[in-house]
This record gives C-alpha cells, structure tokens and sequence, in this order.
C-alpha cells in the first residue's frame, strides 16, 4: 500500500508553484521569460523577489513532505527515497507543463534537509569550497553532486543513501545546461547582489 507514495510524490512534485504564481502575477508563461526555468531564480529575474521567496518556500515544504508524509505513514526507506526522486523529476518534468518544469533544487536540497540533515551540511561545504575555486556556481553545483553519493554513504552508513544520492546526481548533472542556469542570468543582470535584491519589478 506504500507503494502509493511514488506516484503522488511525483503528482506533489509536478505542481508548477512558479509558473502559476507567474501567471497569477503577471498573466504570463514564465517558460518564456529568462532563462525559461520554471524554479526560483527565474522568478526572481522575470517577476520579483517577493514571489521568488513565496516559490522558495512552497517548493521547500514539497521536499519536506516526500519525506515527512511517508516516513510518518511507515514507509520504508527505499519507498521514502524513490517518493523523493519521484517529487525531484515531477518537478523537473511537469505533467501539467507538457514535461518541462525547473531544476528541483529547492526540493531536493529540503528533502535531504529533512532526510539526512548532517549530508546537506557537508554537500554545502563542499559547494562553497567549490564556487571559492572555480568562481562559478555551474561548476561548483556539478562538484557538490558528483559528491552526493558519497557523503550520503558515508553519514547514513546506507547503501541505499548512496544509490538514491547517485540516481539524483546521475539525473542532475545530465540535464543541468549553462544555458538554463539561473544564476549566470543573473551575474550578467546585476552587478551585486544588493542591486538584484533591491531591483524594481520587471515588466
């Protein structure tokens, strides 16, 4: 009977939070605006900050859920962690956006959040080290997934940690492009960050 999770982890997580509050906010489709992420960045550039955080925080509390509501049900761990990744590719591919959708950042770093708290802080670590040495966020972001796996190994003491950290990695980095990365829009938009955080609305 827990094998319901999957599909409605992946029914939770093809909701396209930032393409409907786009729409709501503006009357438009925000796959045609920016880099056409439907994630939070990309709202952040094509509408404001203010729904950017609202999508922040709705996209934060469907990663907790594909953990929080199975795992309180009595799932197992592998029913948990395939509710995880079935939330990650809803997202990534919305059914209600003819399979396209954003990045599943925000979902996946509050699932792990909420999964293995201690993997997420060493996952961070380690992409800050990264983004100090490369001075980019795309590669640093690929640094800290090729990572994933092992640290979730080596915190969780689990197999089955390292092969769903491998399966979101594995799917991460084969469909993460510099051409949709949000946070290159924004170094070329913006000089600081307190001019992106203090920008006027966009039209």
């Amino acid at each position: 009977m827990t094998w319901i999770f999957i599909p409605a982890g992946y029914l939770l997580g093809s909701i396209p939070v930032a393409w409907l509050l786009t729409k709501i906010a503006t009357g438009r489709d925000l796959r045609e605006l920016g880099s056409g992420n439907v994630g939070v960045l990309n709202t952040a550039l094509s509408v404001h900050r203010w729904a950017a955080a609202l999508v922040f925080f709705l996209e934060a509390l469907k990663g907790a859920l594909a953990v929080l509501v199975p795992r309180y049900l009595g799932a197992n761990e592998f029913v948990i962690g395939c509710t995880v990744i079935a939330a990650f590719v809803g997202t990534r591919w919305s059914i209600w956006l003819g399979w396209k959708g954003g990045r599943g950042n925000t979902l996946g770093a509050a699932a792990l959040a909420v999964y293995s708290p201690p993997s997420l802080v060493v996952i961070v670590v380690i992409y800050l080290a990264a983004r100090f040495l490369t001075r980019s966020t795309f590669l640093a972001m690929r640094v800290a997934l090729l990572f994933l796996p092992v640290v979730m190994g080596l915190v969780t003491r689990t197999w089955m940690s390292v092969l769903f950290g491998g399966i979101f990695a594995l799917i991460f980095l084969t469909t993460h492009q510099p051409e949709t990365d949000d946070h290159l829009l924004l170094k070329e938009k913006f000089p600081t960050l307190w001019a992106f955080l203090t920008a006027p609305r966009r039209n």
